[in-house]
Formats: C-alpha cells, sequence, structure tokens
C-alpha cells in the first residue's frame, strides 16, 4: 500500500499528471479533427514544457496553501528526484522546440514572454514590482488562454482545418479549462486572500464560482450541439464530450476550501484525461 501512495504522490507532485493531462487535451483535438493521434515530437513539447512550467511555479513561489504545502512536503522528502525531473524537462523543451516548424516556434515564443511575466519575471516598468498572476482576475483569464494555445493552436499546426473548426476548438478548450481553472481557485482561497490577491472565489464566494463553472460547461454543451449541426463534428464526438462535461459538473459540487489537494489533482485536472477517453472511445469504437 505504502509502494501504491509513493507511486501515487510521484505522478502528482512531480508535475507529470499535469503534462499528461496537457496532451490528453492535444489528442482530444486530433482526434476530433483527424479521427487518429500520435505521440510525436510536437506532444513531446507540449508535455515537457507543461512538467517544467508548472514544477518551477510551484516550487519557486511563495504560498502557503494545502496544494503548496503538498508539494513542498514531497519535493523537500525527493529533494534530488524534483530537481532531476524540472532539469530533463526544461532540456526536453528546449531540444524539442528545435523540432518545431517555424510557425509553432513563433507562437511559443510569444506564449514564452507571457508566460515568463505569469510567474517567472516581474512586470516592467510598473511599481511595486508584480507579475501578471498577481491579479487574481487577469490570472483566470491567462491560464485558460495559454491552455488554449497549448494544446490546440501548436498541436494542430500543419495540420489542414477550417478556419471556423478551429475557432470553435479554442472557444471549446476556452472555455473548458476556464471552468476548471475557477473552481481549482477555491483550493486556494485561504493563500490567494492572505497574498492579497482578488480572484472570483473570494469576490463571489464559493457556491457561486461553482454556479457559475458549471453554467460555463453546460453552456459549452449547448455549442457543441449547435457545432455538430452546422459543422463538420460527428455525433459520437459531440456526445463523448458532452457526457465528460456533465460529468464535469456533477464533480465539481462536493467542492469546498476544506476539500483536500488530491481531489482537484486527481478528479478536477482528471475531467481533461477523462474526457480524451471519453472521445477515444468514441472515435474508435462507435
Amino acid at each position: 500500500m505504502k509502494q501504491l501512495q509513493k507511486a501515487i504522490d510521484f505522478i502528482l507532485y512531480s508535475n507529470l499528471f499535469i503534462g499528461l493531462c496537457a496532451v490528453a487535451l492535444a489528442f482530444t483535438n486530433l482526434l476530433t479533427v483527424e479521427g487518429n493521434f500520435e505521440w510525436d515530437n510536437t506532444t513531446w513539447f507540449v508535455f515537457s514544457a507543461t512538467v517544467f512550467t508548472y514544477s518551477y511555479l510551484k516550487f519557486s513561489t511563495p504560498q502557503s496553501g494545502n496544494s503548496a504545502n503538498s508539494h513542498r512536503n514531497w519535493a523537500a522528502g525527493n529533494v534530488q528526484l524534483s530537481r532531476n525531473i524540472m532539469l530533463l524537462s526544461v532540456i526536453a523543451t528546449i531540444c524539442f522546440f528545435f523540432w518545431l516548424d517555424t510557425d509553432n516556434k513563433i507562437t511559443v515564443l510569444i506564449l514564452g514572454t507571457f508566460t515568463a511575466l505569469y510567474g517567472f519575471v516581474d512586470i516592467p516598468f510598473i511599481k511595486p514590482k508584480l507579475k501578471l498572476r498577481d491579479f487574481g482576475l487577469l490570472k483566470t483569464l491567462f491560464v485558460a488562454i495559454v491552455w488554449s494555445v497549448t494544446t490546440v493552436l501548436i498541436p494542430l499546426d500543419g495540420v489542414t482545418v477550417e478556419p471556423a473548426m478551429m475557432f470553435f476548438l479554442l472557444i471549446r478548450r476556452f472555455l473548458f479549462v476556464l471552468a476548471l481553472t475557477m473552481v481549482f481557485e477555491i483550493k486556494d482561497i485561504k493563500d490567494d486572500e492572505a497574498h492579497g490577491l482578488t480572484t472570483i472565489p473570494i469576490l463571489a464566494g464559493v457556491s457561486n464560482t461553482k454556479l457559475f463553472a458549471q453554467l460555463i460547461l453546460l453552456g459549452l454543451m449547448i455549442i457543441n450541439v449547435v457545432q455538430y449541426f452546422f459543422y463538420d463534428i460527428t455525433l459520437a464526438n459531440m456526445l463523448a464530450v458532452n457526457l465528460s462535461l456533465l460529468v464535469s459538473v456533477f464533480c465539481i459540487q462536493p467542492l469546498s476550501v476544506e476539500t483536500g489537494a488530491v481531489w482537484y489533482f486527481v478528479v478536477v485536472d482528471g475531467m481533461m484525461i477523462l474526457q480524451f477517453i471519453f472521445v477515444f472511445v468514441a472515435t474508435k469504437y462507435l
């Protein structure tokens, strides 16, 4: 049992799990557009870049929330391992960056600049010194935008996609990640209050935040139905995505400030992998 717990902790707190979530979202779009997917150099870039970014932000930013403590406790007990993962992920990110085509490189460089301002370096020319993540409401939108670009535009570069379909995929991903990010901030509400941040849970309260996120997901289900009737998307794909969104709506309901960090990491983040599984089954077997 202890070995199983150690394995779970390793996957969660090394940020390998969130890297797999990013890959799962990328594969979901490839299944939607092409009906197939493969783990190529672009996929490796998405995975390694996600692992490095989250590792750096988790272990270099002063926080006191439960999630920060769980990550830091694991890192404190596995110092060399956590350093090796961060080192390997940044090396892999740099290497696989050079395998990207020119358009993707430009997109990544622009995205990397804003990501650096988000959690790596201070915004220039303003006082006091702040990062983008210090603006609570902006942080929520920024995370949704970055995930949309990383898991939609970058993996689909070079794939022939109609502009209307690409716009739909971006909107679908943005709203999905936005809803998950909103409820994820419930976990950090005490820590954000202590640092003077203004987030949606702080402004609207926990219950309203969950309601907003659930309404976004329900609205996204309607968008998927409209997409099915007016654009090139299969009935199986629409039903699979909507079923995963419905599961997400129910999983959000029991969340509270006291909910354990593992529920957020495994269940909330896990909705990304669940959506891939549903779409994969629908594409291959229905």
